[in-house]
């Protein structure tokens, strides 16, 4: 009941399918579509949704020249999938290699130690998880501090890419309060799948607050690198064991405070720590500028766009103006009516 049906005359129907879904009548359809807890169309809004309309010969060709395009941009993304696909496993299979040790045996036998070093333990004997907030009450409620909410971190290059500036008396109940050095780790579906996690840098009069989604962990420096334990909580094989714990509605879940807190984990010492993080830097920068190609994807949704919006002001040149007008064809449909 929630389709409706179209039936096609005088008009090339791909033609129709590619008009219906260009800016020119999507902007339309915004325009008048309903709203509410369910939006609709009207069928008598949909029969009066204005279309570019062609001779006929001409829509063909319109047809023709966009799939043509469409086939080449279509290509170019399925390339870009598979190599970002590749990346995402090499880069996986990676941090694997980093926290069992593979990555830095020839630096633990060059340094006369072996993996009996590394240390057992659960994270909460390595790092506070959601420490005590700071004593707000010396300070003024107009002074300014950083905030980030969740969108401010990003799930693809687990940084913070924008902080927000806000008055402390508006954030200081109600959110949650972290210092520059914590890594913050998001513990709803779907952000904690996608690896939103992200340490903090510099903060506007060192304070931060920030969306109480977020498990703030802060390292003991004689134990734990900050930057090896972000690496670690992006690791797929740590995000699949903290998805399989989650409680909650669905569409709402999130990682418990106890899975964190009772994680077991073999530790290196700070110093083997320190070389896999300046591994994994060297190794995962040449991976970081293919990430650029997700960008190429969003392009390539663009141009198709933009070839939709040229093929229907007659820009592509499909045109041929010795063919019978679309003010002749407009005159047959309605003289049909």
């Amino acid at each position: 009941e929630n389709a409706d049906k179209i039936i096609i005359k005088h008009i090339n129907k791909n033609l129709l399918v590619k008009v219906l879904s260009s800016y020119i009548v999507q902007k339309q359809i915004q325009e008048v579509i309903t709203t509410g807890c369910q939006p609709k169309l009207a069928i008598k809004k949909i029969e009066q949704l204005k279309i570019p309309l062609p001779p006929i010969n001409e829509q063909q060709r319109i047809v023709e020249r966009i799939e043509f395009l469409f086939v080449k941009l279509d290509r170019a993304k399925e390339l870009i999938e598979n190599t970002l696909a590749q990346f995402e496993q090499n880069k996986m299979a990676i941090l694997h290699k980093a926290f069992i040790g593979e990555l830095t045996a020839k630096w633990r036998k060059e340094n006369n130690i072996d993996l009996s070093s590394w240390e057992n333990g659960i994270l909460m004997d390595f790092c506070k998880i959601n420490p005590k907030k700071i004593n707000t009450k010396e300070f003024d409620d107009d002074m300014i501090v950083s905030f980030i909410p969740m969108p401010c971190v990003s799930d693809i290059w687990g940084k913070i890419i924008k902080k927000e500036l806000r008055k402390l008396g508006e954030v200081k109940k109600g959110y949650t309060n972290f210092c520059e050095g914590d890594v913050l780790f998001a513990k709803i579906t779907p952000c904690m799948e996608n690896g939103k996690s992200a340490i903090v840098d510099k903060l506007e009069n060192d304070i931060g607050f920030g969306s109480t989604e977020f498990y703030v962990l802060r390292c003991d420096e004689n134990k734990l690198n900050n930057k090896y334990l972000h690496y670690f909580v992006r690791q797929k094989t740590f995000r699949d064991e903290a998805k399989g714990e989650m409680t909650g509605a669905v569409g709402q879940q999130r990682v418990p405070k106890t899975f964190l807190e009772n994680y077991k984990m073999k530790v290196p010492t700070i110093e083997e720590q320190q070389e896999i993080v300046n591994i994994l830097d060297k190794l995962l920068a040449k991976y970081n500028k293919i990430k650029n190609l997700e960008q190429q994807l969003e392009k390539i949704e663009l141009l198709k766009k933009a070839i939709l919006a040229k093929a229907f002001r007659g820009e592509l040149g499909t045109n041929n103006p010795d063919e019978e007008s679309a003010e002749n064809l407009l005159k047959e449909i309605l003289a049909e009516k």
